[in-house]
Formats: C-alpha cells, sequence, structure tokens
C-alpha cells in the first residue's frame, strides 16, 4: 500500500485510527473484504474538527468503534476529487461522518460529536446492516413477498437514523399483510412503528404509518388511532402548518375523549394556537389542562405557558 495512501493519527494510551486517503482504492478494498467504509471530512482549522480530534478521537470507545471498518479522511479544502466528493454530499460542515456499504452505497450518517452517542451510532450500524439488512436483502431478491424481512428493513434503518428508507420498508411490510388479510398483522407492525418513529421525534416520516392505521382500524379497537392523531399534529407543528395542526388536533381531543395521552394532545393544541397567533384560544386550552389534569407534566407546562402568554398581552 502507498504510504500517501494512508494518515496514521496518534491517541493517547497507544491506540491509533488508521485514516486512508484514496476514496476509490478504498472502496475497492471494501468490495472485495466485505467491510463497511467511513468516510470523514476534516478540516483542521474548524473549530469542530479540533474538537473531533482532541475530545470524540480521545475516547478508547471511537477508535475502538472505527476499527470495524475501514476509514477515510478528506478535507473538503484539499484535492480538485476531494472538494467534488465533499459537494456531492451536501457540502456539510466538517466534521461529518457518513457510513457506506461494501459495495459503495451510502449507508447512513453520523454528525454527533459527543464521543459516547458517536461511538455507539458507529457500533450500531454494523450489525444493522450485516444482522438485518444483507439477510434481508437477500431473502427478499428470493422471494419478495416476505412481510417480515420487509420489518426487518425498516426497523434496521430505524437504527441507522435513515427515516426515507424505513417508512418505505414499513410501508411495503403492513401492505403485503393487509393484502393477506392478516389486517392484525398490519396494525401490529404499524404499531411498533409509530412508537419506534415517536421515540425518534421522526414526525413527519411518520404520515404514511399513521394514515394506514386510520385506515385499517377507522373504529379505533388497536386504541392506536390517538396516538397517530397526536403525532400527525406534531408533524404539521413541525412542518409550520398551524392551521393543519389546529384542525386535526381538535377533531382528535373532541373525538378520543377518554384516551391517556388526551393533556399531551391538548397542550399541542395550545402550542400551535400559541404559534399561530391565536393566544386567547392557547390560554383557554392551556388554562383547561391545568383545570382538567392538575398534577401532570402537562399541567405544569401549560401553567408556565398560560403564565407567559398572560404577561405577554
Amino acid at each position: 500500500m502507498r504510504l500517501a495512501a494512508l494518515l496514521l493519527i496518534p491517541l493517547f494510551a497507544g491506540q491509533e485510527v488508521a485514516w486512508k486517503t484514496d476514496w476509490p482504492g478504498t472502496l475497492k478494498e471494501a468490495a472485495a473484504s466485505k467491510k463497511a467504509v467511513v468516510l470523514l471530512f476534516f478540516n483542521k482549522d474548524v473549530k469542530n474538527c479540533k474538537r473531533y480530534q482532541e475530545e470524540t478521537l480521545a475516547s478508547p470507545a471511537v477508535p475502538a468503534a472505527l476499527s470495524k471498518y475501514l476509514c477515510v479522511r478528506l478535507d473538503p479544502e484539499g484535492t480538485d476529487d476531494e472538494n467534488r466528493l465533499w459537494q456531492q454530499h451536501g457540502s456539510p460542515m466538517p466534521p461529518m461522518t457518513f457510513v457506506y456499504e461494501p459495495d459503495g452505497k451510502k449507508l447512513a450518517g453520523v454528525g454527533t460529536l459527543n464521543a459516547k452517542f458517536y461511538a455507539e451510532a458507529l457500533n450500531a450500524i454494523v450489525p444493522a446492516y450485516f444482522d438485518k439488512i444483507v439477510p434481508a436483502r437477500e431473502a427478499l431478491a428470493k422471494d419478495p413477498n416476505q412481510p417480515d424481512k420487509l420489518a426487518d428493513l425498516g426497523d434496521a434503518f430505524v437504527r441507522l437514523d435513515n427515516p426515507t428508507e424505513s417508512a418505505n420498508n414499513y410501508a411495503a411490510a403492513a401492505d403485503l399483510l393487509a393484502g393477506k388479510g392478516d389486517k392484525p398483522g398490519a396494525l401490529k407492525l404499524l404499531g411498533i412503528q409509530l412508537d419506534a418513529y415517536y421515540e425518534k421525534k421522526w414526525y413527519s416520516p411518520a404520515r404514511g404509518c399513521c394514515a394506514k392505521i386510520a385506515e385499517l382500524d377507522p373504529d379505533n379497537g388497536t386504541k392506536l388511532r390517538p396516538k397517530a392523531a397526536w403525532v400527525l399534529g406534531m408533524a404539521a407543528c413541525a412542518e409550520v402548518k398551524w392551521q393543519e395542526a389546529i384542525d386535526g388536533l381538535t377533531a382528535a381531543i373532541a373525538k378520543y375523549k377518554g384516551c391517556d395521552i388526551l393533556d399531551r394532545m391538548m397542550f399541542t393544541l395550545g402550542s400551535a394556537y400559541m404559534y399561530a397567533g391565536e393566544k386567547d384560544k392557547a390560554i383557554a386550552t392551556f388554562d383547561d389542562i391545568v383545570k382538567n389534569f392538575f398534577g401532570s407534566e402537562a399541567a405544569d407546562l401549560a401553567q408556565v405557558q398560560a403564565n407567559k402568554l398572560r404577561a405577554k398581552k
């Protein structure tokens, strides 16, 4: 191997990360060795790159996690090829880490500088890819009508923070189950997806899941409808569609009065009113939460918001 293609970064306690600089050559090596690739865009003059060097890499867990990959470090201000590759990735602010499959397809991105979370993300990618994605793809190549394998892909891409691929595979799995007449199985899967997306705060990517729950369970037999409606409301808020959030949450609150998340649904409604500039309706909604759910976390937050809004009037 040419010495110019290998850069050793010394770390404390004798640890080091072998950063390659030959991107095309590393992709060929990855294809032959079946190893995933880490691509790091790094510029020594950028403040956060210094932090990555001095803090992120200083944790023993990080080089241990990186050792599972072939690692490439490129400078966006380096050669024309390096700059071109950086632009192809959307010109992210360095340091930014991307993970590639052995066949050269982009798999995931890791932007955190926190050593613990950075190492955890890199450690999660390897089993998600090799233990779930690869076997599922191989099985689906032989028989595409396997909802459990599609669900495995949906779950794996949640772990990889890839909502688009996750949602596409979950949707395909649910459609297959529903098409086979297994509506309970489809709804169970959609419930798992909804919980995972809620934990990730993937409200907008959950839109398709919420709509499918409404389609398959019009009578709310699964008790999933209130949460689906709440997530849709939060998706509308995240997209600054205040009136959509207000209309959807108002209808859902009226329909699901006895649900166990009513106080939180009302808090989201109050927030939508607040950001839409309807202060009186926001205050009235927050006051209702305080009155009817006194002592709950939502009520405590609602009291704070109502007081702030009154102070501004």
